[in-house]
């Protein structure tokens, strides 16, 4: 296009005219801007006349420094909310686990425990690894799982071990730990077990003994079930193997670790510890040496296993063969092995007696006991039983389980199987603590059945078992336990 010097150029048509209200809508935007500028200015001037004189007002920010602190103070907010969020889900969870706790009735601290937790510490590919391998594969076929149930409900999991098989019948007979059945567990308990060939079966109860923590249960199996190796002594040192078997799936678990002169929480003080580590799956399971014997069974405890030794539960299962019940004697004091006492409290009985290295320190003695009326008293320390030194806490107990069954076979015939008014007497030798003196002791007890010293402080079902007899009438069922 041809522009004439001279003449005006006129303006672009866009401008000389604008589209109907655009007009009016931008005098109503810049009203409102500038109204809020006003205010925004008004709030400054307010806020400058709160603060102290001798402090300079800031210059007038820019658009984006404004931006920054607003975007700052967001964020810190923001992460402010985010903070009150975790703490009430870290209180959440504590609420929940501690209820949980006080169902199952271990500690809140540490990491939660369930049934089916497995457990192994041999897959490190270590040579001692290698050969623990080997030894858990060679007792695997004897170690089983098992579950209680109450109608649909699973109470408990434990593992367990075949001790017996009988060919005739094609039963096998299971040990594992009374903890399967007791409480909450009622009368309608049911027992499964899981076989190492994979077969789930019902078995039935024979025997519980809940002051050893010990129970017998039977299976019927199309396949002869592998019997395991027991010891029949006392160990209590070496290397050891804690094994078990998880319900879900039948997986088989190991542990390694030794034997150590600990004590346990429990109750039970012919309790020995082994430093494995397991899991609650595996209580009731064997604890091998590495030629693959079992020299005991397994009870869960944080940080280290304890486990009752085998010779103990010889013990048991004769008294229950041949009697149908377990009686133990009430002596009335509670004891350690002298090894297990604490360092600060050795010192003071070094000072009287330092050729002590063995033996049994008597912690308390109960008033009006046996013990008390024999003179013994708190601090003592026990160094023989019939002639024999004594070296550690189930010795002890093996000794008295034997007095009572030499006694319950003496009257056995006169009282018909009643030994409530019958005793024992128990020859002993201590060293005093106060001066290191040795002193004879005969302690004179009473017999007591199993239910009598139960140790649990609910009551539990009364259980209808069979009894093996030997020497005595056959078909005979006791009632086990009367509350």
């Amino acid at each position: 296009m041809t522009v004439r010097t001279g003449e005006a150029t006129p303006p672009p048509q866009a401008h000389a005219e604008e589209e109907p209200g655009r007009g009016k809508r931008r005098r109503v935007v810049a009203r409102e801007t500038r109204l809020q500028q006003e205010e925004e200015e008004e709030e400054e001037e307010e806020g400058a006349s709160s603060e102290p004189e001798t402090r300079p007002r800031p210059p007038p920010a820019t658009p984006a420094a404004a931006e920054e602190p607003a975007a700052t103070a967001a964020g810190a907010e923001a992460r402010a909310q985010l903070a009150i969020n975790i703490r009430r889900m870290l209180a959440v969870e504590a609420e929940r686990r501690g209820r949980i706790a006080e169902r199952i009735g271990v500690q809140a601290e540490g990491p939660i425990l369930t049934l089916e937790d497995t457990f192994c510490d041999i897959d490190d590919g270590s040579a001692k690894s290698q050969v623990a391998r080997k030894v858990a594969l060679g007792v695997s076929q004897s170690i089983v799982s098992l579950s209680s149930f109450a109608g649909r409900k699973r109470i408990r999991v434990c593992s367990g071990f075949v001790i017996r098989w009988n060919d005739s019948t094609s039963i096998g007979t299971i040990l594992t730990s009374a903890a399967l059945v007791r409480p909450p567990c009622g009368d309608d308990v049911r027992v499964e077990v899981f076989l190492p060939s994979g077969d789930i079966s019902i078995c039935q109860i024979s025997m519980v003994d809940f002051h050893h923590n010990i129970a017998l249960v039977e299976v019927t199996s199309n396949f002869k079930l592998q019997e395991a190796v027991i010891l029949k002594y006392i160990i209590d040192k070496g290397d050891v193997l804690a094994l078990g078997r998880s319900y879900e799936g039948g997986l088989l678990m190991c542990s390694r670790g030794e034997i150590s002169n600990r004590a346990s929480i429990f109750e039970c003080s012919e309790l020995l510890v082994s430093s494995c580590e397991i899991t609650m799956a595996g209580t009731g399971g064997p604890l091998v040496n590495y030629n693959g014997h079992v020299v005991g069974i397994n009870f869960f405890e944080e940080n280290q296993t304890p486990f009752l030794s085998m010779a103990i539960v010889f013990k048991c299962l004769e008294h229950h063969q041949i009697f149908g019940r377990i009686i133990r004697p009430w002596i009335g004091f509670w004891f350690t092995s002298i090894q297990m006492v604490p360092l600060s409290h050795l010192e003071h009985i070094y000072r009287k007696f330092s050729d002590v290295d063995n033996g049994l320190y008597i912690s308390n003695v109960a008033e009006g006991s046996p013990a008390d009326i024999a003179g013994i008293r708190q601090g003592d320390n026990l160094m023989k039983c019939g002639g024999k030194f004594l070296s550690t806490a189930p010795e002890f107990g093996a000794m008295l389980m034997d007095k009572c069954k030499e006694t319950m076979e003496e009257y056995d015939q006169e009282t018909n199987g009643d030994f409530s008014a019958k005793r024992i007497t128990v020859e002993i030798v201590i060293k005093r603590e106060n001066d290191g003196s040795t002193i004879e002791k005969t302690i004179s007890a009473g017999l007591i059945e199993e239910f009598n010293y139960n140790r649990w402080p609910t009551p539990i079902p009364s259980y209808k078992v069979r009894r093996d007899t030997i020497g005595r009438e056959k078909g005979m069922i006791p009632k086990f336990v009367e509350y």
